[in-house]
């Protein structure tokens, strides 16, 4: 099985094969993130929806959880500021 070098954990991982629905970003996604660091952001996009009262019938929503994706998985520029603080202050790492 192939691997690829991930941006957000730093290390060699698995190549995420699952289809993301993601549009133009999902080329981007695979050839950048391992599966489990995939996997630690579907869980953290729940509460991303849930902290910032998210609706996804909503252009602006949906914009908001791509912001913040991009932000949790260090993709695209490092000069984009995102504002994680409602995250970072409730974030509880599973035990």
């Amino acid at each position: 099985m192939a691997d690829v070098q991930c941006v957000t954990c730093g290390q060699a991982g698995e190549v995420i094969t699952d289809t993301l629905f993601m549009g133009k970003l999902e080329a981007e996604i695979k050839t950048k993130v391992c599966k489990p660091c995939w996997k630690k952001w579907e869980g953290m996009r729940v509460m991303v929806i849930n902290e910032y009262q998210v609706n996804l019938g909503e252009e602006s929503g949906r914009e908001l959880v791509k912001k913040q994706m991009k932000a949790f998985l260090k993709l695209g520029e490092q000069s984009e500021q995102v504002d994680t603080a409602k995250i970072d202050q409730n974030f509880r790492p599973q035990a």
